[in-house]
């Protein structure tokens, strides 16, 4: 599966979404903002959440809508 089918299947089934980190992690994407701008091109709606945690600023994609048709 390509990794922008393996990120919009993460977001379908985690409605926390996912940051860098977590993607690197679990998902094994290093540049998850060019996947999510992918995805957006196709009319896939992906909220961008700043998140903070340990005084460290990050950005949490979450999904809104996937487009059909």
């Amino acid at each position: 599966m390509s990794q922008n089918g393996r990120l919009l299947s993460y977001l379908e089934s985690h409605d926390e979404g996912l940051s860098q980190l977590e993607a690197f992690n679990t998902l094994g994407i290093c540049r998850l903002s060019e996947r999510v701008r992918e995805l957006e091109r196709k009319g896939v709606v992906i909220d961008h959440i700043p998140d903070r945690s340990n005084n460290a600023r990050f950005i949490r994609y979450s999904l809104v809508r996937i487009a059909y048709g």
